[in-house]
């Protein structure tokens, strides 16, 4: 009597063990996979923000050498108005 409670008890005690710690892993993975995709959604956007900001530098390093090739000067400052 006794083994028979041991062979029907001990498979179905190891069994929610197993499915208790499989949920809990993918309970874990879960957060990790969310925890990992915020942060590549930060770093993709510090990347956008980056190029842009390469961009718009060379964009003016282009403009700064088409003057000078135009011979373009810079103006005084008496010469810039300001219109509101």
């Amino acid at each position: 009597m006794r083994k028979s409670f041991f062979v029907v008890i001990m498979p179905i005690i190891v069994s929610v063990f197993v499915y208790l710690w499989q949920q809990n892993t993918s309970v874990r993975l879960a957060y990790k996979v969310s925890t990992l995709q915020a942060d590549y959604d930060k770093i993709n956007a510090e990347n956008d923000f980056l190029r842009l900001k390469i961009n718009s530098m060379l964009a003016l390093e282009k403009m700064h050498k088409i003057a000078q090739g135009k011979n373009l000067e810079r103006p005084d400052e008496k010469s810039i108005v300001c219109i509101d």
